[in-house]
């Protein structure tokens, strides 16, 4: 949910305040005026934006008076509105109405700066960014939360007030966004902090409070060898048709891999590629591909009914974000053997367990028919999870690669999925490999610790 927002856009930062305020309408053709009172709902040192029942003429200049919220600076001034937008709330049209500062008192301004400054979200956004945290935690009555390098960081004793938070967050969104998050109190949507810098967030309630997590994302896509990817996976990426699976934990980089393999195809075939994300996280630029970046929330209702829809757009490839249901998942497997290219992300920690959990996330009666149609249209999977280095300041990528060659469909075709494992580790000459290849590597290398190789050798050989 939630369009792409962008900190540059803005001459100067605001933040979302509940405030009264009373405007001195003035009628040019009776040449009288009448005062009314409004709610505004973000103010910044340059301007406001409230809302109004009846719209109010563009480019019209007003005299308007307001208390400078957490002071007691009364302020006179005299707007310009530059924008009305039509609203829709409860059956009934609301304008949107933003408008800018003609004049107004030195104290005024100088106490809606500090106010903005008090709240302004961008300062905490800059201290992700220059620590390398992945992760941003803005939980109520707690201090800031970073991950770094997956390890959670409370930064200083400063807590987090919830109306701390609350203004901070609806900062950052549209008033159609906040809106939706009222209603539903779930929203999801992308910042572009800067030209290199952007943020997948996600706000939600918790025990009644405003919350966000922020995923920070670098703009600039990265390749196969920034990511320390198999080749493999490149010739997965180039596969025509069938269904392509990258898995893995929260976290673990799925989105990443997901990108760099859209990226080859841009720049290697020419081809109609269709994304479904939520949200959008890498913008792609059209290179040899016409690359249609479709967001669930905005621009469609779920990856299901996204997927079907693709279906008329004449695509090549399809990117879903996200195999989250039983419809979704039956659409996708459905568009794999109709001929088109998937590319899908899924959760799960090993390769068998994808397969296992896909299967039965439609009805148990279903999964000898899904698992017949896995075993037609797979083309291979990846999975992935990223563990410390030994110098503890940045993670390493490790994949568990599953080719579907005739001996991997059969087994997936029969239910015998445990034998996988021995399939995968005999049979490096197509490219496949399980964990404890990568993980034996990367300590012999001197990449990883011998503490690190133990505890994830002992945490796969649980799923085994």
């Amino acid at each position: 949910m939630g369009e792409i927002r962008s900190f540059d856009r803005r001459k100067s930062q605001r933040i979302y305040y509940t405030i009264p305020i009373s405007c001195e309408i003035i009628n040019s053709d009776t040449n009288t005026s009448i005062t009314k009172a409004f709610i505004a709902r973000d103010i910044s040192s340059e301007g406001v934006y409230f809302e109004s029942e009846e719209p109010l003429k563009l480019l019209s200049e007003l005299n308007c008076k307001f208390t400078v919220p957490e002071t007691n600076i009364v302020v006179n001034a005299t707007i310009k509105l530059l924008r009305v937008e039509v609203l829709e709330a409860e059956n009934k049209k609301i304008f949107g109405i933003g408008a800018f500062f003609i004049s107004i008192c030195e104290a005024g301004k100088e106490a809606i700066k500090k106010i903005v400054d008090r709240y302004d979200i961008s300062k905490i956004l800059k201290l992700a960014i220059s620590k390398k945290a992945s992760d941003l935690h803005l939980i109520a009555n707690q201090p800031l939360t970073l991950r770094i390098n997956g390890q959670l960081e409370f930064l200083g004793n400063d807590i987090l007030s919830p109306e701390q938070i609350y203004k901070m967050i609806f900062s950052l969104m549209s008033k159609q966004q906040v809106k939706i998050f009222e209603k539903n109190k779930e929203m999801d949507f992308g910042i572009q902090f800067d030209k290199e810098k952007r943020f997948r967030v996600n706000v939600h309630q918790q025990k009644g409070f405003v919350e966000a997590a922020l995923r920070l994302v670098d703009s600039k896509i990265p390749t196969f060898k920034d990511l320390n990817i198999p080749e493999v996976v490149q010739s997965l990426a180039r596969q025509k048709d069938g269904l392509v699976l990258v898995t893995g934990p929260t976290g673990s980089g799925k989105s990443t891999t997901i990108a760099a393999m859209v990226d080859l195809i841009n720049h290697e075939r020419k081809a109609v590629l269709i994304t479904l994300e939520r949200p959008i996280e890498y913008v792609h630029i059209n290179d040899k591909c016409v690359i249609k970046q479709r967001e669930v929330g905005t621009d469609t209702v779920s990856f299901s009914v996204a997927i079907k829809s693709s279906l008329r757009q004449d695509p090549n490839i399809i990117v879903v974000g996200e195999l989250d249901d039983a419809e979704t998942v039956k659409t996708a497997l459905i568009a794999a053997e109709a001929g088109y290219m998937v590319i899908a992300s899924f959760h799960a920690p090993d390769t068998i367990q994808a397969i296992d959990r896909l299967a039965n996330i439609l009805p148990s009666e279903y999964r000898k028919q899904t698992l017949s149609q896995l075993s037609h249209c797979l083309r291979g999977t990846v999975t992935q999870m990223l563990i410390p280095r030994c110098d503890k300041h940045e993670r390493i990528l490790v994949t568990e690669i599953l080719v579907a060659t005739e001996a991997v469909k059969r087994i997936i075709r029969r239910d015998e999925l445990v034998q996988l494992t021995n399939t995968m580790q005999t049979s490096g000459a197509f490219g496949m490999k399980i964990f404890s290849d990568g993980l034996k590597m990367y300590f012999e290398q001197g990449i990883i610790s011998g503490e690190t190789y133990d505890w994830y050798s002992r945490e796969l050989s649980k799923n085994y």
